[in-house]
């Protein structure tokens, strides 16, 4: 048994407290904020093997100026003159290939099928309760071009072994008789899934206390005390010393600062998106999670409302809400669900986070060189509830000095 310092309380945090406290360790969470309330709290929930794509791939790089200069666009670059950002700007730029996509659609097909193998596997357990469901995800599109951009995905997810097939009108129709949908057709990938994010970490979270597992919330570490090679111990802002056998840091975007005190290198950006719900109606009356393909929204229902999140905004660290950017979100939700007319007044739970992207559009999951008791484990982006359960059981098999489960080589900490 080891002794298990997780710093950060979001799903990868969680869920690398779970695997651990199976495994036999002794874990300690320590969270700057409140479990589950930063990036993992608004997220859309979708589990999405259909995700093949690395965030940096042809697609973004051709629309590039267009979107990053838009403010009223999917994708959008705040100016500023920040060193790290143009570095990431000028990496990110050089992955939008073909080649990239295609060198990294097998690894994240299967780090995506292994997590949903492990949610189905959670559901069960009776450690804790939590609302997963094999949906299936649409990609709606308005757009003969987009449709055919789906077609090719389509295809292309067949050949990887996923199940998809394109939907015309009728075929929507057919799966979701009670809502009405302004589209052309849309992509229906079979895999997909959702959890309700905030709920699934709170029932991790409720189930961990009770076995023994220690949560420290507001608890901002201030200092790193080395020695050696080694991690010797954390100090929070109350002076309070925490001393473990082995330190996971699941930080999200505010790792790449944290990670320079270790002497690595892990280039990050905070990808802002912001959500909102409404409570279920007759037009909301569908339980098929979906995304609108040319705005880049995701519409995840749930028993008793709808959220509706997008938008990637790269701005730094603030998080506050922009109303017009919101305000996006909804105009494009009312554009593609018939007689939503959603209002203002409608939206409720409005809430903005920073996703730590990568520049190559993948996580960075391992060890140090270093400091031999640190592991470092961030950049999920978009895909971060998706790939919950697969990243803590990689920290876990890393912590047991075990070889995971799947090949990880992709995420290493050094390839920047």
């Amino acid at each position: 048994m080891k002794e298990i310092a997780i710093v950060g309380g979001g799903i990868s945090g969680l869920f690398s407290a779970y695997f651990l406290h199976k495994s036999g360790h002794k874990v300690t969470v320590l969270e700057s904020n409140k479990i589950g309330v930063e990036c993992s709290y608004g997220n859309a929930g979708l589990i999405v093997p259909s995700h093949f794509e690395a965030l940096a791939n042809p697609g973004v790089l051709k629309k590039g100026l267009k979107w990053m200069l838009n403010p009223n666009s999917p994708f959008f670059l705040k100016p500023r003159f920040d060193l790290d950002l143009v570095k990431w700007i000028f990496r990110f730029n050089s992955f939008c290939t073909k080649k990239h996509v295609e060198n990294n659609k097998y690894f994240l097909r299967d780090i995506s099928l292994y997590s949903t193998a492990l949610y189905k596997e959670l559901l069960g357990n009776e450690d804790f309760d939590f609302d997963y469901k094999n949906t299936g995800l649409l990609m709606m599109c308005k757009e003969e071009k987009t449709l055919l951009e789906e077609e090719h995905l389509i295809k292309e997810a067949n050949e990887l072994g996923l199940k998809g097939k394109i939907l015309n009108k009728e075929d929507i129709k057919k799966l979701e008789p009670n809502a009405s949908f302004d589209v052309l057709g849309a992509a229906y990938y079979e895999d997909d899934g959702r959890v309700q994010p905030y709920d699934l970490i709170i029932a991790i979270k409720n189930y961990l206390e009770s076995e023994g597992v220690v949560f420290k919330e507001d608890c901002k570490i201030e200092d790193i005390n080395l020695s050696g090679s080694k991690i010797d111990s954390l100090v929070d802002d109350a002076g309070t010393k925490y001393v473990a056998d082995e330190y996971i840091f699941a930080t999200g975007v505010f790792t790449a600062n944290i990670a320079k005190k270790f002497k690595l290198n892990i280039p990050m950006q905070g990808g802002k998106g912001f959500s909102f719900i409404v409570k279920k109606n007759d037009a909301l009356n569908f339980s098929t999670p979906m995304i609108l393909a040319e705005e880049k929204v995701a519409i995840t229902p749930y028993d008793s409302y709808v959220r509706f999140a997008g938008t990637m905004m790269i701005c730094g660290e603030d998080k506050t809400i922009v109303d017009r950017r919101v305000n996006n979100i909804r105009n494009a939700s009312n554009n593609y669900i018939n007689n939503s007319n959603i209002q203002k007044s409608d939206m409720e739970d409005l809430w903005a986070g920073l996703r730590p992207c990568s520049p190559d559009g993948i996580p960075y999951i391992g060890r140090s060189k270093e400091f031999s008791n640190l592991i470092i484990a961030t950049g999920h982006a978009m895909i971060g509830i998706s790939l919950g359960p697969s990243t803590g059981k990689i920290v876990t098999s890393l912590v047991n000095e075990e070889k995971p489960e799947i090949d990880i080589e992709k995420m290493n900490l050094y390839r920047f």
